[in-house]
């Protein structure tokens, strides 16, 4: 009797301690992967977080502010987006809503530039003078209070001026460039651009680090194999000296004597003569 009196009195205790610890593990589970802190993965010069000097295991967390020096940069990985923080560049990793179940659902890129391989799902991305809404995109973006440059590496990418007032749809699977101006220049906000300043194998490295392929090396791939695919399958041979050795000499070239004065009206040459084969077009 006394050992089931014990066990009827702390079972109620066991109970409650397990629903508790089972709510526990519940709710860290259905917390959104935003509460995670971002992994350095490399710093090199002089990086800042919140004003403190950062290290390699310094842990980047949401509503941060993360700051680079001179000659200076940051990558880090934050669930399944990848960044790689430019020198002099001042970013905020943006808090998402509750309902949001990716990692980074929003950052703001205050100046400087900025490279990031995104994950599945929406992403939004503010600087001074444009929003970009993206979609598992990877991007190129520099940063200041005139203009903002964005280059859609890969993916689906909306763009919008700060106002408003322009709209850009983007599909990129190679590298479309776009400068949004703080002001209308030459009759418009959003403008195409060229590409400069970020490099395939930094999309592909950023990529890397949260386990994927990034487009880019398919890409590649393709050119590859279609380059094979187009080289002739017995390419012709150097020649050499043996074989001018063996071809017989070329007949010397006859002076032919000038032509008599033509005598008479001259016939006009026809059209004709003078009409150049058409261009191929390939």
């Amino acid at each position: 009797m006394g050992l089931d009196h014990r066990a009827i009195q702390w079972c109620p205790l066991h109970r409650r301690r397990f629903l508790l610890a089972s709510a526990t593990v519940g709710a860290a589970l259905l917390i959104p992967g935003a509460a995670r802190a971002a992994s350095v993965r490399e710093l090199q010069g002089s990086v800042k977080v919140n004003g403190k000097p950062a290290t390699p295991a310094t842990r980047v967390g949401l509503g941060d502010v993360v700051e680079t020096g001179p000659d200076s940069k940051l990558v880090f990985v934050l669930g399944q987006d990848a960044f790689l923080l430019r020198e002099l560049s001042s970013l905020t990793l943006e808090r998402p809503t509750s309902s949001s179940k990716v990692a980074t659902a929003s950052l703001r890129l205050y100046t400087g530039a900025l490279l990031a391989a995104f994950g599945a799902g929406r992403r939004l991305i503010e600087t001074a003078t444009a929003t970009a809404s993206s979609r598992g995109a990877g991007a190129y973006i520099e940063a200041s209070a005139e203009q903002t440059y964005f280059c859609t590496c890969y993916g689906v990418v909306e763009l919008r001026d700060k106002a408003g007032k322009e709209r850009k749809l983007v599909v990129s699977g190679y590298h479309t460039a776009n400068t949004i101006y703080a002001h209308v220049v030459e009759g418009r906000l959003i403008a195409g651009a060229v590409v400069k300043d970020h490099t395939d194998q930094e999309l592909i490295m950023l990529d890397a680090l949260v386990g994927r392929t990034s487009p880019m090396v398919e890409r590649n791939r393709g050119l590859k194999q279609r380059a094979q695919q187009a080289q002739p399958e017995h390419p012709p041979r150097e020649p050499t000296d043996q074989d001018s050795a063996t071809q017989p000499p070329a007949a010397p070239e006859l002076a032919l004597p000038p032509a008599p004065p033509a005598s008479g009206p001259q016939t006009p040459p026809s059209d004709t003569e003078y009409r150049l084969p058409p261009p191929r077009l390939n």
